[in-house]
């Protein structure tokens, strides 16, 4: 078994700070295979130590020797004839999200946000793009009032509104806004997240949680864009929806 299958099938039993580096990794395989520990540290925002535990809990001795075998396995890997491009592993997400998303849970959160006083939409760096093309497509429905704000621990909801959040692996961009919301210094809105990790460290906060499927590593070269595409059908989807949820 090599480091990507043993990363893979490992996941189940890793802590949240492993996952956040498998999820790294997954996103950004050439960066680790080929970086300094501490231009990895320091680019990811991963301690030294950190990096270290994650090695020894695949078995390696410390994190060097993981990256030495690692960059040997992707070259290996990429040397297969019979490797799935970009291309092929972009559509193969896009219709397993397609397929597995709940029609009928999209229609009642399409009913939620005509009913919401207000729908705020947000995701920022690799979330951001698809928060902003929903919040772009919900403007043409008028029964539905959205907009994208910028995160801000002073941002003032009501309950009547409504907050739909992507994150795809820990959320670190929310985690004020979502202690400010916590602890009552501000109105607590019906929040949905919308992410690629069933583990998301904040999916306790919200109310509802819609976990899509993403690419893992072992399936392409660089899938740094995989949960944007999922979340791009994930809009694809749910905009479909909208004339059929009148």
């Amino acid at each position: 078994m090599n480091t990507i299958e043993l990363m893979d099938g490992s996941v189940s039993s890793f802590s949240k700070t492993d996952r956040a580096i498998y999820e790294a990794i997954r996103k950004f395989p050439d960066m680790f295979a080929t970086s300094s520990v501490t231009e990895i540290a320091n680019g990811g925002g991963f301690s030294k130590p950190a990096l270290t535990r994650f090695a020894q809990r695949l078995g390696f001795g410390g994190f060097v020797e993981f990256q030495y075998q690692f960059a040997q396995d992707l070259e290996e890997r990429r040397q297969r004839s019979d490797a799935p491009t970009n291309a092929e592993v972009y559509g193969s997400l896009l219709r397993l999200v397609e397929e597995r998303l709940d029609r009928g849970q999209l229609v009642v959160l399409i009913e939620r946000m005509r009913s919401s006083r207000h729908v705020y939409i947000m995701g920022y760096n690799l979330s951001r793009m698809p928060a902003e093309e929903l919040n772009i497509a919900l403007q043409f429905d008028p029964s539905i009032h959205a907009s994208y704000p910028q995160i801000d621990v002073s941002q003032r909801f009501a309950s009547e509104d409504l907050l739909v959040v992507y994150s795809a692996v820990s959320g670190n961009s929310f985690k004020d806004l979502m202690h400010d919301l916590k602890n009552g210094r501000n109105t607590k809105p019906y929040m949905v997240l919308v992410t690629t990790n069933s583990k998301h460290p904040l999916r306790r906060s919200f109310d509802e949680v819609i976990v899509l499927p993403t690419a893992n590593v072992a399936t392409s070269d660089r899938t740094v864009l995989a949960d944007t595409f999922a979340f791009l059908m994930f809009n694809d989807v749910l905009t479909g929806l909208l004339p059929a949820a009148r």
